[in-house]
């Protein structure tokens, strides 16, 4: 039984159009899809494991199993990212306790959870599939909130303290095009991403963020100057001090920590499936995608 309050249930009804007669239908109806798939092999079909991707798709049955699919294909071939055996998970939380991506405290007036990446990062000591492991880590976990599944994700990405060159140049363009598709089929409402103070020549990198996004997620991609306009697409008092909040970053670090380490067992068993790669045709269009980016890196 769903512990949510009656005002997200409400939420839910007229934004994702879910109700109980809808969800118990379309739960059948994914777990059907799963159990005449050509190439899912095995894979958890539990309510908690399948309703994030109906809420993130809204119900629409094509595009939830479009996701769900291009999701397990996705971890089965970006494994590194969804590593989290003892000594990945510990190198990820001491790159988490740096502070280089923060879950605020308090969601927002919509409900919304908000998530800051600061780019502060010591590049003698990690690397880029260390960041896309974290956000990976990070985003599933709120995909595991049925409130946040609901409300969606504000997703600010900070550049303005002195994002260099060489710090650009840590992440190989093919993972850059790679990381956007993973915020797509990840199971989560993505209602905003705000790019904070990204320098000019970076122009590169925004144009790949924009290449692997849809359309709808396009129009939800703001561009801003300073930290000072952030509250133009979220309450800017449910932020850190540091943005013109009310909170303590560090604060907001251990609150979220507990709830990952509440969490991690659950999200390792998001990695509980079997694919049999040979049939998945999928796989095929992936590639094709990634020959046209390295069309784009070479031009």
């Amino acid at each position: 039984m769903s512990n949510i309050s009656a005002e997200v249930l409400e939420k839910a009804k007229t934004e994702i159009r879910e109700d109980e007669i809808r969800k118990q239908q379309s739960l059948e109806q994914l777990r059907d899809f799963i159990s005449k798939h050509a190439f899912i092999k095995t894979c958890r079909t539990e309510d908690s494991f399948l309703l994030p991707f109906l809420r993130a798709r809204k119900y629409n049955m094509d595009r939830v199993c479009d996701t769900f699919e291009k999701a397990l294909i996705f971890v089965r071939t970006h494994d590194e990212w969804f590593d989290w055996s003892e000594d990945k998970f510990n190198r990820t939380m001491e790159l988490y306790d740096t502070g280089f991506i923060k879950v605020m405290k308090n969601r927002d007036s919509e409900g919304r959870r908000v998530v800051i990446a600061n780019n502060k990062l010591d590049m003698e000591k990690y690397n880029a599939d260390d960041v896309f492991r974290l956000h990976c880590l990070v985003f599933l976990v709120l995909a595991n909130e049925e409130e946040t599944q609901i409300c969606g994700i504000v997703y600010i990405d900070d550049f303005s303290e002195g994002i260099t060159m060489k710090y650009l140049s840590m992440y190989p363009l093919k993972s850059m095009y790679d990381f956007t598709i993973q915020l797509k089929v990840t199971p989560v409402r993505l209602k905003n991403i705000c790019l904070v103070g990204l320098p000019s020549f970076a122009t590169q990198f925004l144009n790949i963020v924009k290449l692997g996004l849809s359309e709808v997620m396009n129009q939800r991609l703001h561009v801003v100057d300073n930290a000072s306009e952030i509250g133009n697409f979220v309450d800017q008092s449910v932020m850190t001090k540091d943005y013109g909040g009310d909170f303590d970053g560090d604060e907001c670090l251990k609150e979220f920590r507990k709830i990952i380490e509440a969490n991690i067992d659950t999200i390792r068993t998001f990695l509980d499936f079997e694919l049999d790669m040979t049939k998945a045709e999928i796989l095929k269009d992936y590639h094709e995608n990634i020959g046209s980016f390295r069309k784009l890196e070479i031009d």
